[in-house]
């Protein structure tokens, strides 16, 4: 049986096929709640639960989207019928837990969900860190990204200097700018942010 407490969000445009899906998740304990879009999901963007996310569209950059714009991440599972290998890759390196071919078999893709819940206790955190750090990385420079990565691969401030051609003291100066930028935070905790702005 599912838990109980957490809610499923259906998105799905196929109207016919997100009454099937929601049909047959309810009969087995799930507690699903449709939309037809991702931006009608944004406006009533959920604190925690699992996404549904039909892949027939671009719904699934769509998503990974506004979970950047809210800084919330939700564990979600693409699925679409007969899918193309890139397609599921695509959509697991845009942070999909799990994905499924089999929308339409209801035992299948009951039993996806319920593993890609299990997975998502253990990951979840990490990807709720990764979209915090990516918005605050694309809130830097493109020179002083190439400052903060010189600096990650263990450049001195001189030695990025040169990399870029630019003086040793306009290096300090995007240096404390980034820093400034990330929170405030020191040079190995910048470094960190990158490292996890790259997760997903």
């Amino acid at each position: 049986m599912y838990q109980e407490n957490c809610h499923l969000f259906l998105v799905d445009d196929n109207q016919k096929r997100r009454a099937a899906i929601s049909y047959e998740m309810s009969k087995r304990g799930m507690y699903v709640v449709p939309f037809e879009d991702v931006e009608e999901l944004a406006a009533r963007w959920p604190n925690d639960g699992m996404v549904l996310v039909s892949d027939d569209t671009d719904n699934v950059p769509r998503l990974t989207e506004q979970m950047l714009k809210s800084e919330k991440w939700l564990p979600f599972i693409a699925f679409s019928e007969q899918p193309e290998t890139s397609r599921i890759v695509r959509a697991v390196n845009q942070g999909a837990v799990g994905y499924s071919d089999t929308p339409t078999d209801a035992e299948k893709f009951c039993k996806t969900v319920e593993e890609a819940r299990g997975a998502t206790d253990r990951i979840g955190h990490i990807r709720a860190r990764a979209l915090k750090a990516k918005k605050a990385i694309a809130g830097l420079t493109k020179r002083e990204m190439e400052v903060l990565e010189g600096l990650a691969d263990g450049q001195t401030n001189r030695a990025v200097a040169e990399q870029l051609h630019i003086s040793h003291r306009t290096v300090e100066i995007h240096r404390a700018n980034l820093l400034n930028k990330l929170g405030g935070v020191g040079i190995n905790a910048a470094i960190r942010v990158l490292i996890e702005s790259r997760i997903i």
